[in-house]
């Protein structure tokens, strides 16, 4: 109970990786959603906001996470844990001590947002919309206006055809009409459309933020890695992220945006820690120099990777080879105690005394043993 980041609920395991979610998170996201529901004064539907604000963040940044995990069992490392909390996720992986691998993991958490939103953009082409306009980060995730190919017209869900006209009375409700020329989007391009926007969205939050723990920082830690050695990348990718936690709070300050606020705190904090602990282990007991690992042999000579975890269709095919070995053996164990019994009334009363099926059982098991 001392590390706040164990205070979470798990929720369930696949894959070998369990499955978790902060408290910090319901903490956050359920007041974020009632703060919605009070502020568009019940124009918008509590279920599109609640999809919007909680749901759909938490589906997408749960298969980003995955898209880490996965590429750390492929480069021959693992992973164990996934922790989702109000700043996004946390993917607990092993990776092997090289700048590729390093990368590659880094890369293909957002490497999962493009696919998603490349197979919305497909699903919007074969329903005749163009997808366009879901790409632009700014765009309006309610309204969701979508090109119609075919028409030539911009059309939009029910929200794009609402016209809000002020309160009569001071403090009181919004009239809402509705414009029946306008017109809307079946349900499914709705979903498309705000699956694809803020799968684009986290894509570039997670990407040009190069910060630590943001992918884009360790991608870029990555690249100075390959081009120097791991102390030196690490001590400048920390700098570029004290600079851009430094922009992020200005931002979130004039925006007055408290999570942008608490992200920019979160990867100053995260820097200093990466540096600290970089620079405790740069000179170790007897004046050792530690900066290039515990041991030398850590970074010349590093551990063999581990084994890659075999998919699900290869476990399957595996378990049901043991299941088989199992089953013959236990066949043949019955044939041999049968086969003893048979001989033994041989013994006893004669080989006329078997009957067919019994002549026919012990022809087929002599059979096998001559051709072992």
């Amino acid at each position: 109970m001392h590390d706040p980041m164990k205070w979470a609920l798990p929720l369930y395991r696949a894959f070998g990786i369990a499955v978790k979610v902060h408290l910090l998170f319901f903490l956050i996201t359920i007041p974020m959603f009632l703060r919605l529901m009070s502020e568009t004064k019940g124009v918008f539907w509590w279920f599109d906001l609640f999809m919007l604000s909680v749901g759909l963040v938490f589906g997408i940044v749960l298969l980003h996470e995955y898209g880490h995990c996965f590429a750390a069992r492929k480069v021959g490392g693992d992973a164990s844990e996934i922790l989702i909390w109000p700043l996004g996720g946390l993917a607990y992986v092993e990776v092997p001590h090289a700048p590729k691998p390093h990368f590659l993991v880094a890369a293909a958490g957002p490497a999962v947002n493009v696919v998603i939103c490349l197979i919305c953009a497909v699903a919007f082409l074969a329903g005749g919309y163009s997808p366009l306009k879901a790409f632009n980060p700014f765009g309006d995730p309610y309204r969701t206006p979508t090109y119609h190919l075919a028409d030539g017209q911009t059309h939009t869900s029910i929200y794009g055809a609402m016209v809000l006209l002020p309160a009569v009375v001071e403090g009181g409700e919004p009239t809402v009409i509705i414009l029946e020329d306008r017109v809307q989007l079946p349900v499914w391009v709705v979903w498309t459309w705000r699956a694809c926007w803020m799968s684009w969205w986290l894509f570039l939050f997670n990407v040009l933020i190069p910060a630590f723990p943001m992918d884009g920082g360790r991608m870029l830690h990555s690249i100075l890695w390959a081009r120097s050695d791991y102390r030196t990348a690490t001590i400048t990718a920390c700098y570029v992220g004290y600079g851009a936690a430094a922009i992020m709070l200005g931002i979130s300050l004039f925006a007055n945006e408290t999570i942008l606020i608490g992200l920019a705190l979160f990867i100053a904090l995260n820097c200093y820690r990466t540096m600290s602990l970089e620079t405790e282990s740069e000179r170790g007991a007897f004046g050792y120099d530690f900066s290039q690992g515990y041991t030398s042999l850590e970074r010349d000579d590093p551990p063999p990777p581990r084994p890659k975890r075999k998919n699900f269709i290869k476990r399957w095919l595996d378990a049901r080879k043991v299941r088989k070995i199992q089953r013959e053996h236990e066949q043949r164990a019955q044939d041999d105690e049968r086969m003893d019994q048979l001989l033994e009334k041989i013994n006893n009363q004669g080989k006329n005394s078997l009957t067919d099926e019994e002549r026919k059982f012990m022809e087929r098991v002599s059979a096998r043993y001559r051709n072992k």
